[in-house]
């Protein structure tokens, strides 16, 4: 499955799919912990789809919309290191997203 293009919006994705990754993630942002509604969570590919990811709930992870716009296409590694810079410890956050991307999608 290809991944999102520009310009699509939330369409590149099915709403079941979209909530149903949000529920897993408990509705937090997995980078910084912050609660979110459903009106304003994304969807971040953990492995950018420019870098070779994939639109698989495996790579799929709640997020802010500072978090994702922060993020962008860089390699995790690389955003974890802008987290550490400000105080966020990035073994916990690797840590959410492993836990959060092993989890079974409630349909």
């Amino acid at each position: 499955m290809a991944g999102r293009k520009a310009g699509q919006g939330s369409k590149w994705i099915r709403r079941n799919k979209r909530l149903a990754i949000y529920r897993r993630d408990d509705n937090c942002c997995v980078y910084c912990g912050k609660d979110l509604s459903c009106e304003v969570a994304t969807l971040d590919h953990v492995l950018a789809c420019e870098l070779g990811g994939t639109n698989h709930e495996s790579n799929l992870v709640t997020a802010c919309v500072s978090c994702n716009s922060s993020k962008r296409d860089l390699p995790l590694s690389d955003f974890l290191n802008t987290l550490a810079d400000k105080g966020t410890n990035p073994a916990d956050v690797r840590k959410n997203i492993r836990n959060a991307t092993r989890r079974i999608l409630r349909k």
